[in-house]
Formats: C-alpha cells, sequence, structure tokens
C-alpha cells in the first residue's frame, strides 16, 4: 500500500461520496474539470475553509493511486485534483475546529473524540478491524498520525480507532507501530466513522 497516497476534503456530514467533477478558474476562464479538490496533509484542512460556507463538521482521509494535478486552487496553492477512478477507499470522520475564533483563532481542525485528546507523542491511530485481534493477545499495528493511514488496510464500515499507548515498536520503516495488549492505555472508537473501500 505504500504506492498509495493519503489525501483529505472537508465535508458537512457522515458522507463516503466523492464529487466527479471541480470548476476550476485558469487565464480568467472557468472550467469544469473531472475529480475533487483536496489537501495532502490533514493539518492543511482549513485552507480548503475559503470555498466553504461553513467550518468542516467531518473529514474524509481518501487513500488514492496517485493525485492527478497540484494548485488546483486555495490557499498558498494547497490543494490538488484527484480524479475519481483513483480512489481506493474513504474514512470519513468528524473533526472540530481547535480554538476556533475562541482563544487566538489557530484554525486547526482536530478528530473529535470523548474520551481520549486526538493528539500526542503516545497517541495512534488505526481502523476497529485492527483491534479484534487484541483480545486473544495480538499486536495492533497502528500509525502516529492520519497522514499516514494509507500503510493500514481498512475494511468496509470500519470505524477510525484512537490509540493511547504506554509503549510500542516501530516496523523496519517507522512506518506503522505494533501496540501489544498490555501496552494499550485506552482505545477510543470514533462512533460517527466509517470506511467505504473501492
Amino acid at each position: 500500500m505504500s504506492n498509495s497516497e493519503i489525501v483529505f476534503r472537508g465535508t458537512h456530514s457522515l458522507t463516503l461520496g466523492v464529487p466527479s467533477f471541480i470548476e476550476v478558474e485558469r487565464d480568467g476562464d472557468l472550467f469544469d474539470l473531472p475529480g475533487f479538490e483536496a489537501v495532502c496533509t490533514f493539518r492543511r484542512l482549513e485552507e480548503l475553509r475559503i470555498v466553504c460556507e461553513a467550518v468542516f463538521s467531518h473529514a474524509q482521509a481518501v487513500c488514492v493511486d496517485e493525485i492527478d494535478d497540484w494548485d488546483v486552487r486555495g490557499v498558498n496553492d494547497a490543494s490538488v485534483l484527484v480524479l475519481p477512478e483513483a480512489v481506493r477507499w474513504i474514512l470519513c470522520f468528524p473533526v472540530a475546529g481547535r480554538n476556533w475564533e475562541t482563544r487566538g483563532c489557530d484554525g486547526k481542525y482536530v478528530p473529535l473524540t470523548k474520551e481520549i485528546p486526538a493528539d500526542g507523542d503516545d497517541v495512534f491511530y488505526t481502523f476497529a478491524s485492527s483491534v479484534r485481534g487484541v483480545f486473544d493477545g495480538a499486536s495492533v499495528q497502528a500509525v502516529p498520525d492520519l497522514d499516514s493511514l494509507k500503510f493500514l488496510d481498512p475494511q468496509p464500515g470500519d470505524k477510525l480507532a484512537v490509540i493511547r499507548a504506554k509503549d510500542w515498536n516501530w516496523d523496519n520503516r517507522r512506518e506503522t507501530a505494533f501496540i501489544l495488549p498490555w501496552d494499550i492505555a485506552g482505545i477510543e472508537f470514533i462512533a460517527d466513522s466509517d470506511t467505504r473501500v473501492f
């Protein structure tokens, strides 16, 4: 799965669909191009706000085989064009704006969790299907950030899981961590999340 990429879109509801075209302005003319606009890292999700009327309530992590075009539009030319046929899977999950318009207007999105804070050196992400074997003593494969979800294989209908770990072991490339059952300090399954595999 390492040849794939993860891109992110903001949405206003839990949705597992992808748009089939985007309107792009080039040299003063408007064109309808096949595909959709996305950003290549989760921390840049707020840069898509300029095309929306409201703050996103959900985000889509979209695993794609390739990115078709860079610099579609967006702040600092951060967004890319992705063709619908390049999509391998979509994870949609709720997000909240951290410190939005209240404490310094930092404007960064974070996954919306209830029990485990969504960031920190001891926080990892995985899919609910990866956690099933933990009760039989199997380790859980997880990633340290949402941008690294491309290294995991979700199942249709998977929920996003957030894990707080006391200890972990990295794979040879330091792309994924393996967390033993007794090193799990907490697991939260984000109820309002879902995965569609193409």
